[in-house]
C-alpha cells in the first residue's frame, strides 16, 4: 500500500516562500474525512458514469440530479426543498453573481452593496458598467434605515448581500432587521441576490432573504466555504424557473458560468449521499478548535468574530496602525489583511485586520502566526507590553 502523500495546499504565489498566509478565507483541510468521502464520490462516478457521455457536453443549467443536489443542499438553510427547475448549477459563487449582475442591472445599471463588501465584487460591477451604492453595516448586520436611503436616492434594481457572516466583519444581520429590510426591498421594488456562502457552518444562522421573500430573491449557496474551494460548484435558487431561464441561458454566448461536468457530478454524490454534511461537520469541528486557540493567543485584544466564521476582525483604536502592524507581521512572514481592499466608494476604510483562521494547513502554524500577530498589535498599541 502507498504510503499517503502529504497534504498540501497552494498559496499566493506572490507570497514568499514559508510565509503563512492569514490573509486568506478558506476552510481548513479536512483530509481525513474529505479524502474518503471524495474518492468514494469521484469513484461512483469512475465505475457508474458513462465518461464520455458525462464530458461529451456542456452542464448548461445543471442536469436532474445536479439540481436535485442543488435542492438538497440549499435546504439545509431554506428549511425545504426549493423545486428543482429554481435550481441553476454555475461553476462557483463569483460566476454566478456575474451574470445575475449583467442580467437584472446591466450596463448603467446600480446595485446596492454593504459598505464593506467581497473585493471582486468592484472590478466585477466596473466591467459592467454597473454603479455601487453601499449600505451602512454595525454589529447587528445591515442597517434598514441607511438601506432605505440608498433604494430612495439610488434607485437600486438589486441589492447584493451577505447577511450571514458577512465578509470581512463577520456580522449576521438579525432576524428582526432582515424583516426590516425586506419590506423596504418590496416596497422599493428591490431584488436580492444574496450570497450565503458562509452560513453553512454556524447552527444558528437567521433565515435567510430567500426564505423570507423568495418572490425576490436570488439565492447563492457555494461550496468554497464549507466543503472545499476546488470543486467550484454553486448553486443558485431563482424566484422562479422562468426567471433562472431569462438570467442564466444567455451568458452562455460570452461567457462560461456553467460547471465542469466531472465537479458538478461528484459534488452531486457527495451532497446526494450525504457525505457532503460529514465534510461540514468537519470543518465546523476544525474551526471550533481554532477559535479556541484564537481566543488564548489573542486574549485582550479586541476580536470581532462568532462560531463558524473563517475569519477574525481585529478592530484597531488607532488611525494608521492597521497598515503598520500589517507591515511588521509581514516582516516575519506572516500575512495578514485589512479592509481597504473591502470599501465601496470614496469611504474611509476601516481601522482593522481581517485575520483567516482556515487557510493555513494545521493549528501549529496558526498558532505561530497569531502569536506574530499578538506581538506586532502589542508593538504598536501597547509598547510597554512587548518590551
Amino acid at each position: 500500500m502507498k504510503e499517503p502523500r502529504e497534504v498540501t495546499r497552494q498559496t499566493d504565489p506572490t507570497l514568499c516562500d514559508g510565509s503563512l498566509n492569514l490573509s486568506g478565507n478558506l476552510p481548513p483541510i479536512v483530509a481525513d474525512v474529505f479524502e474518503r468521502r471524495y474518492r468514494c464520490a469521484l469513484s461512483k462516478v469512475m465505475t457508474q458514469e458513462q465518461l464520455s457521455s458525462l464530458v461529451g457536453s456542456h452542464r448548461f443549467m445543471g442536469t436532474e440530479k445536479d439540481r436535485r443536489a442543488g435542492s438538497g443542499f440549499a435546504s439545509l438553510r431554506l428549511g425545504s426543498l426549493p423545486d428543482i427547475s429554481r435550481i441553476v448549477v454555475t461553476n462557483g459563487t463569483q460566476s454566478a453573481i456575474d451574470r445575475l449582475f449583467d442580467s437584472i442591472a446591466g450596463r448603467g445599471g446600480v446595485i446596492a452593496v454593504e459598505e464593506l463588501t467581497y473585493p471582486a465584487i468592484k472590478p466585477m460591477a466596473a466591467r459592467l458598467g454597473i454603479r455601487l451604492c453601499p449600505v451602512s453595516i454595525d454589529d447587528d448586520g445591515l442597517v434598514p434605515d441607511s438601506f432605505s436611503d440608498v433604494c430612495k436616492r439610488d434607485k437600486p434594481s438589486a441589492f447584493y448581500t451577505m447577511p450571514t457572516l458577512h465578509n470581512p466583519t463577520t456580522a449576521t444581520t438579525t432576524l428582526e432587521r432582515r424583516k426590516a429590510v425586506v419590506d423596504i426591498a418590496r416596497l422599493n421594488n428591490v431584488q436580492f441576490i444574496e450570497d450565503d456562502i458562509y452560513s453553512i457552518l454556524p447552527l444558528d444562522a437567521p433565515p435567510p432573504f430567500a426564505t423570507l421573500a423568495p418572490e425576490i430573491s436570488w439565492y447563492i449557496l457555494g461550496t468554497a466555504k464549507s466543503l472545499s474551494p476546488g470543486l467550484k460548484v454553486a448553486y443558485v435558487v431563482a424566484p422562479n424557473s422562468a426567471a433562472a431561464g431569462r438570467a442564466f441561458w444567455p451568458g452562455v454566448k460570452s461567457t462560461y458560468w456553467m460547471p465542469a461536468p466531472l465537479n458538478a457530478e461528484v459534488t452531486a454524490n457527495l451532497v446526494l449521499s450525504g457525505h457532503a454534511n460529514e465534510i461540514v461537520g468537519a470543518v465546523r469541528l476544525e474551526m471550533d478548535h481554532r477559535h479556541e486557540l484564537a481566543r488564548e493567543i489573542l486574549d485582550g485584544i479586541p476580536v470581532t468574530t462568532n462560531p463558524g466564521a473563517l475569519n477574525l476582525w481585529v478592530r484597531i483604536p488607532k488611525s494608521g496602525a492597521r497598515l503598520e502592524i500589517a507591515r511588521l507581521t509581514q516582516n516575519r512572514n506572516v500575512i495578514v489583511g485589512h479592509g481597504d481592499a473591502f470599501v465601496v466608494g470614496d469611504r474611509i476604510p476601516p481601522e482593522a485586520l481581517r485575520v483567516g483562521l482556515g487557510t493555513v494547513l494545521t493549528r501549529d502554524q496558526l498558532s505561530r502566526g497569531l502569536e506574530v500577530v499578538r506581538d506586532a498589535y502589542r508593538s504598536v498599541l501597547e509598547p510597554s507590553m512587548s518590551s
